[in-house]
């Protein structure tokens, strides 16, 4: 993929050479995921998901390793029936009683995994000078997140970000869905805006960069996180259309493309 160049130059000129970009690409709105994208969750399953194997190897039904190709061989079938609704690691820990597993060890597991939706996230790194920056220019922003509304609330308030944007700036996919060409595209038009004049960033190339493509967006930015996507995101994407970033703030170098041709 082709990358995002650094290049030297003053904040005033990273500014209006993003904006000198954007009117160039016809790009009104740029639209971002949340999760992983703007902050870290991935950190925080995996965790939990750890301290869950780390118990139930205690039991000696089986070893760690085996606990934990189960869990996320059965947490990702369960992904593709329940999307993100939390509910589905109540599925998980129902069909882990298969394995002969007593109801205080599943009990204490459901309290593990649900602790995921307790923990606050932290910002990926750059991303509040990334947000700080979009602003600056005035350019419109908005979250798309297939999180429920409450988790989603939390987070919003956890991060700060009635800083950077406005609670209704966030459009929340349905939760037992996937984030598809249907569903972004539900998201662009509650923005009021069309896939041609949107930039989109966001770190899963099945349920951001991909559907994006092929609705038309021509400018997508996949984020590249110092941990690992889940598995079922991975995927080849478009790289004529996309380009890899570490956050959102790297949109500042585009600058460089307008100023430096």
């Amino acid at each position: 993929m082709k990358q995002v160049k650094e290049f030297k130059s003053s904040p005033v000129e990273q500014e209006l050479g993003f904006v000198n970009w954007c009117k160039e690409k016809n790009v009104k709105m740029v639209l971002a995921d949340g999760d992983d994208t703007l902050w870290s969750t991935g950190p925080i399953f995996n965790k939990q998901m750890e301290k869950c194997y780390d118990l139930l190897t205690q039991t000696g039904l089986l070893n760690r390793e085996t606990w934990k190709n189960e869990i996320e061989t059965i947490n990702d079938r369960f992904f593709e029936n329940h999307g993100v609704n939390p509910i589905r690691w109540n599925n998980v820990i129902q069909e882990l009683s298969k394995f002969g597993l007593d109801n205080i060890v599943l009990k204490e597991a459901k309290s593990i995994l649900a602790k995921i939706y307790q923990t606050p996230p932290v910002f990926i790194k750059d991303t509040e000078s990334g947000l700080d920056f979009i602003n600056k220019v005035n350019i419109p922003f908005g979250i798309v997140t297939h999180a429920n509304a409450e988790w989603t609330k939390r987070k919003f308030d956890w991060l700060k970000l009635n800083r950077f944007i406005n609670l209704d700036d966030i459009y929340i996919i349905d939760e037992n869905s996937h984030k598809n060409e249907e569903t972004w595209l539900s998201a662009m038009d509650y923005f009021k805006v069309k896939p041609e004049n949107c930039l989109v960033i966001g770190d899963s190339p099945r349920s951001d960069i991909n559907p994006v493509c092929r609705l038309g967006v021509q400018n997508c930015f996949l984020i590249q996180n110092e941990y690992d996507v889940w598995t079922v995101h991975q995927q080849p994407v478009d790289e004529i259309k996309t380009r890899p970033i570490k956050s959102v703030y790297d949109l500042r170098w585009l600058a460089g493309e307008i100023i430096h041709r």
